[in-house]
């Protein structure tokens, strides 16, 4: 399982006015570090050493990143996604969405395809329908809800529900914006579902964004 890494405010930064008066934002960066284990051949009776190389990931993993803040259940209008079957995938893999919020399960594949979860917060199961066709899932409760295929195995996807609006999903270079935010401390938690939440304190002035960096570590295991 992958060491969680310290996440550490990095100070204000001035930003335009909120939108709605006494409110804010909270702005940031996420980077996500893999460090696979390269086993290195040695002659002779030892056996060789696994040395761990530190890179930069790939961008795709930040898609599959959810920042947000601790915050009581609040009013948030729903919203409408989709998650599409394509190559034997669910694309996005990741998505976060408020509560009564509706997600739709197009099949863009020749294959027939089968939606379902067992997840606590939603237990659901579409049944199998073939390419061109769509079924959809409103979700009701908060939580994280994994989501299968029941004729391809491999395939999987999360969707994480909220009951409050205060959440993004990092763009390409890893940065993100909550806004609506009052004034004062906040805890802010980026999650991964391989890292799990590394979390950080904010305190956001009036007028004046708070701001933090993230640095998620995928670690694999020794070949």
């Amino acid at each position: 399982m992958a060491a969680l890494a310290v996440a550490f405010p990095a100070g204000l930064v001035p930003a335009p006015a909120a939108q709605v008066a006494g409110e804010s934002a909270i702005t940031g960066v996420v980077r996500v570090v893999a460090r696979p284990s390269r086993r290195l051949a040695s002659a002779g009776a030892y056996p060789g050493r696994a040395v761990t190389v530190a890179v930069d990931h790939d961008a795709s993993e930040l898609a599959n990143v959810i920042v947000f803040v601790d915050a009581p259940p609040s009013q948030s209008a729903p919203v409408r996604r989709a998650i599409r079957q394509i190559d034997e995938q669910f694309l996005p893999r990741v998505t976060a969405i408020t509560t009564g919020s509706t997600v739709d399960f197009p099949n863009d594949d020749l294959l027939f395809h089968n939606v379902f979860s067992l997840s606590r917060a939603a237990l659901f199961d579409l049944g199998r329908y073939p390419r061109g066709q769509s079924r959809h899932r409103r979700f009701e409760r908060a939580g994280l809800v994994k989501v299968y295929c029941h004729l391809h195995s491999h395939m999987s996807a999360l969707v994480r529900v909220f009951d409050h609006p205060f959440f993004a999903i990092p763009d390409a270079d890893g940065r993100f914006s909550i806004p609506g935010l009052v004034p004062g401390p906040h805890r802010v938690v980026a999650w991964h579902e391989r890292v799990g939440e590394v979390s950080a304190s904010v305190v956001i002035d009036r007028g004046r964004p708070g701001h933090v960096t993230f640095s998620l570590p995928l670690t694999d295991g020794p070949e």
